[in-house]
């Protein structure tokens, strides 16, 4: 029985090969072709190091547009790859719901587990094939390609004209710091779904600025919420003082929260991620003091 346990291990440690080899077994070869282009093959012959791998079909999601710039950019190339490594070894029992890893990017991915639908993310990413075993590290496949954030989710909101009514909101209301807390998820209306609450409404919000707080507050969730880990008729409690709830409808159309279409989701930030949609959402309980004016 001992000797066929070591010839088990021994086997084992045969099959395993490189991380590289590991890829290449795993028949992915959109990113070993990356990973040759842009020079790090032979960094990850060392290690160990945890790899979350694309798919073939990951990489085909991304625009040809940014295929094409990434190939003509060697360096940024090696960026965006390094952001899907991490030293050490990092297996599915290590995954924890909201915990950060620093990659060899220098930046950090974040975790996130759904005991609902048993989901495990990386920034949003859904991992599909964990504990890929190789010599040097553990490889787990992922469905999207990860691309770094460019800052904090203030700095995003900050970063896009579509925004500059949620912005100035938040700035009046001094809502900008609780912004900068870590593991949010913001549903951030666009300047449009402003304009559709009227000018009425607006009008009393700017004289009311603890009830636009509360309602700013409304749009943010204490953690992370990727579109992976949604679903149908899913109740999450809000930032505001009342811990407010709003409702999400998930269908084979799309993702609603409360009567608002989610217009482009799962923006990760370093600090969580945004959800854009297209109405502004108010409570029944703030929508009378909303309409009428009443302090």
């Amino acid at each position: 029985m001992i000797k066929l346990l070591i010839a088990m291990v021994l086997l084992h440690s045969a099959l395993c090969g490189s991380l590289v080899d590991v890829l290449n077994s795993d028949g992915e070869t959109t990113l070993i072709s990356l990973i040759q282009q842009a020079g790090l093959a032979d960094a990850l012959a060392g290690g160990p190091f945890t790899v979350f791998a694309p798919t073939n079909a990951a990489f085909s999601k991304l625009p040809q547009s940014t295929l094409d710039a990434l190939s003509k950019d060697t360096n940024a190339l090696a960026n965006i790859l390094k952001y899907h490594v991490v030293q050490g070894n990092i297996r599915k029992a290590d995954a924890k719901n909201e915990l950060t890893l620093t990659t060899l990017a220098g930046t950090k991915i974040r975790l996130n587990i759904y005991s609902h639908n048993n989901v495990v993310t990386v920034e949003g990413s859904k991992i599909t094939n964990f504990d890929l075993s190789a010599d040097n590290g553990m490889v787990h496949v992922i469905d999207t390609v990860m691309m770094p954030p460019s800052g904090s989710i203030v700095d995003m909101v900050a970063a896009n004209s579509d925004f500059s009514t949620l912005l100035k909101l938040v700035q009046d209301t001094n809502l900008a710091g609780a912004l900068q807390g870590d593991a949010l998820t913001v549903f951030a209306p666009t300047n449009d779904a402003f304009n559709r609450l009227g000018s009425r409404i607006l009008n009393n919000l700017s004289h009311n600025k603890a009830l636009l707080k509360e309602i700013l507050e409304y749009h943010v969730v204490p953690h992370t919420e990727y579109s992976a880990g949604l679903y149908n008729r899913e109740y999450l409690s809000t930032l505001d003082k009342h811990h407010d709830v709003i409702r999400l409808f998930v269908s084979s159309r799309g993702v609603m929260v409360n009567n608002a279409h989610v217009t482009s989701a799962d923006l990760s930030a370093t600090n969580g991620v945004v959800h854009v949609i297209d109405h502004v959402l108010i409570s029944d309980r703030h929508l009378f003091s909303a309409v009428k004016g009443k302090k």
